[in-house]
Order: structure tokens, then C-alpha cells, then sequence
């Protein structure tokens, strides 16, 4: 590639198994992390971008969708698609400041549960693979539990995890037991995580595990974990109960005392 060429220049194997948009993600993702691509930067138009790639725009937009999901790119209507800022470095505890359910409601004086409600094996989804930094042949884990806090229903949580990073797992593992515990024990504890919520109405079949009437308000988190070594270890979605279950952040203000 020329020393010339722009940033958002990246290579492309058209022979390879994985789909062209994805290798744009991952290109232009790979571009955002080691800083080639600065926090701020505007991106071309999509047309633009498509013939700079050697690709269609509709392989432009569902990279730059993709992108945005994880949170690394901005798209606003009428002005562009601009690369986010670094998210600002954990000053001190990360581990203290990153909790999984069960120590959530173990700190609130109760006892958590987890039903399994599917487990399965399988090659990841182009978000997974986006996601978990994977190739479309390798394996992750799904796993779908009800979470309780003495025996009541707080949380349906969804997690997918890369097989090659965690090795043999099975439902019984995660059976009544905190997933966070078990990834500890196999040296793969998440340090730093990227966490969104929202606001949504529970519909079937969440209503039913819950034990909600339809349309009843939940909060809805999507997070990505990474380890120590900046391996990204588990993709989850959770749907909590918004009457039994709250999220409490500390503030600070800057430089004020």
C-alpha cells in the first residue's frame, strides 16, 4: 500500500472465507485502535469509501453499521460518519469496578441463582466474529440463563463466549454458578468492559421467564469483556426486571474535590 494512501485504505482478501464487509470492520477497526485513525476523523461519504475499496456501498454501509454498533463510530444524518474518541483509561481498580450478577446480588444480601434455558456450540454470527476478533471457523459458546435472586426471577442474560479462548464448557458449568467465577478460574477474568443501556417492554417469551405481564418495562444492557491481555472474552445482552433490579454509578466531577 502507498505511504500516501489514506487511512481508511485497507487490505482486502478476496479469496478469504470471511465476508468483505467484515474485513472492512475489522480493517478500519484495527485502523481506530492503533490511533491511524484518530478520534474525531470524518469518513468519507459512502460512495466515496466504496470506490477507494474496490467495493459496493451497500458493503460500505454494513461495515460502517457494524462499526457503529461496537460503539466506534458516530453516523449522523446529513453530516458524515466520524471515528469516536478513545474511551479514557481505567485510572485504578478495574477489576473492583467490573462485576457479574452473582456478586451484584450477593452485595445486596441475597442468594443468586442460574437456570440454563439453552446452551448450544456453534460458528460465531459476523457481529460475534466482529465482535470476539474471530475468524468465521472458529466456535463460540451461547448460553441463555435465567438469573434469580432467592429464587425470584430478576434477569435473563445471553452470553457468547469464543470456545478457543475458554475451552470445554458445558451447561452444567454455568448451572447455579457465577460465569464471571468460572472465566477466573481459567485465567481469563474480564478487567475492562463496554456496557449500553436501554430502556424496553418485555415481550414473550422474556415476559414469561420473568414473570412480567406483557409490555412491562425492562432495562436492556449489551456489553463486551475484555481480559487483561485485551482479548475480548464474552459478548452479553441481558434483559433485567425494572422493578426489582437498579444499576447505581459514583460520579465524579473533573479536577474538583
Amino acid at each position: 500500500m502507498p505511504a500516501s494512501s489514506p487511512p481508511w485504505v485497507v487490505p482486502l482478501d478476496p479469496a478469504s472465507a470471511t465476508p468483505v464487509y467484515v474485513q472492512v470492520a475489522h480493517g478500519l477497526a484495527a485502523c481506530i485502535e492503533n490511533g491511524t485513525l484518530e478520534g474525531g476523523t470524518a469518513l468519507p461519504a459512502e460512495r466515496d469509501l466504496a470506490g477507494t475499496l474496490g467495493v459496493s456501498r451497500v458493503t460500505v454501509r454494513q461495515a460502517l453499521a457494524l462499526l457503529a454498533q461496537q460503539g466506534l463510530l458516530t453516523r449522523r444524518h446529513g453530516s458524515g460518519t466520524f471515528v469516536n474518541p478513545p474511551a479514557p483509561a481505567l485510572a485504578a481498580r478495574p477489576l473492583g469496578l467490573l462485576t457479574g450478577f452473582s456478586e451484584d446480588v450477593r452485595s445486596r444480601g441475597q442468594t443468586p441463582g442460574a437456570q440454563v434455558l439453552s446452551f448450544e456450540c456453534g460458528r460465531p454470527t459476523p457481529q460475534e466474529a466482529m465482535t470476539l476478533a474471530l475468524s468465521p471457523s472458529d466456535s463460540v459458546f451461547r448460553l441463555r440463563r435465567l438469573r434469580t435472586a432467592d429464587g425470584e426471577p430478576l434477569a435473563v442474560e445471553e452470553s457468547t463466549l469464543p470456545a478457543t479462548l475458554t475451552g470445554p464448557l458445558g451447561a452444567a458449568d454455568v448451572t447455579d454458578a457465577s460465569l464471571y467465577a468460572l472465566l477466573a478460574a481459567r485465567g481469563l477474568s474480564p478487567v475492562r468492559a463496554v456496557r449500553h443501556l436501554r430502556a424496553v417492554n418485555a415481550e414473550p417469551p422474556l415476559a414469561g421467564w420473568l414473570n412480567v405481564p406483557p409490555g412491562a418495562a425492562l432495562l436492556a444492557t449489551e456489553r463486551v469483556s475484555w481480559t487483561a491481555d485485551g482479548k475480548p472474552v464474552e459478548h452479553a445482552r441481558a434483559h433485567y426486571r425494572g422493578d426489582r433490579y437498579d444499576f447505581v454509578m459514583e460520579l465524579h466531577g473533573e479536577g474538583r474535590a
